[in-house]
């Protein structure tokens, strides 16, 4: 069971994480990648077309046609400004949370990913 203290140090963390730019930006960009309509439909079809991927690789198929399908609506998702922006946020976003981590392992002596892995 987790102490008090250590519970009010790690909510209070957590808000100082909210205030961050890395975080604001995330959500910000998340925003905005959710209202961008051909962005949200081509999401929709590329995740579609994921599945039908997966479903046939399952079963040891494969469609050359599909797999170009997913390279060409990957491509234009990655040249759109909203999933641009939101990619690079996310990716601030989620280094801040790793720095964030070492520096507790590193503080502790303890490695997280170490312990993950097994």
């Amino acid at each position: 069971m987790v102490s008090d203290e250590i519970k009010d140090r790690a909510i209070a963390l957590a808000g100082a994480i909210l205030e961050s730019e890395e975080y604001k930006d995330f959500i910000n960009k998340e925003s905005v990648l959710k209202e961008d309509e051909e962005a949200q439909r081509l999401l929709a079809v590329f995740q579609e077309k994921q599945r039908e991927f997966m479903a046939m690789q399952l079963n040891g198929e494969m469609n050359e046609q599909l797999v170009n399908e997913l390279s060409e609506i990957q491509n234009k998702l990655n040249s759109m400004s909203s999933v641009i922006s939101f990619v690079d946020s996310y990716q601030r976003f989620v280094n801040l949370l790793g720095e964030i981590g070492e520096i507790i392992s590193q503080e502790i002596q303890f490695d997280f990913g170490e312990a993950y892995r097994g």
